[in-house]
């Protein structure tokens, strides 16, 4: 599949990307791997500017069956390593939002 440059190019004009949806284990985790992956060939500093707002996303859980909680916080630690912020919608601290 393709890599959308134009796209991510326009996300990441901005100051700041504020990434929230469903499911924070695979559809979340996969787009912003993707994003991040982009990042790091244009300029690792750009991943600052983005923001995982994670009280706005869950992880796939099948309660007895399966639970990705693991596999999500995961790959959100490695994008926190690489610069991301992780945030909520509760967070009192300044954000530079």
């Amino acid at each position: 599949m393709a890599v959308n440059r134009a796209l991510i190019g326009h996300l990441l004009a901005g100051d700041r990307l504020i990434i929230a949806g469903q499911a924070k284990s695979h559809c979340v985790a996969w787009t912003v791997a993707d994003l991040l992956r982009e990042i790091q060939q244009r300029d690792p500093q750009l991943a600052q500017r983005v923001y995982l707002l994670e009280d706005c996303m869950s992880p796939v859980v099948v309660p007895g069956v399966v639970d990705f909680s693991k596999a999500a916080n995961a790959a959100f630690a490695e994008f926190a390593a690489a610069g991301m912020h992780r945030i909520t919608t509760t967070m009192t601290a300044p954000l530079n939002l």
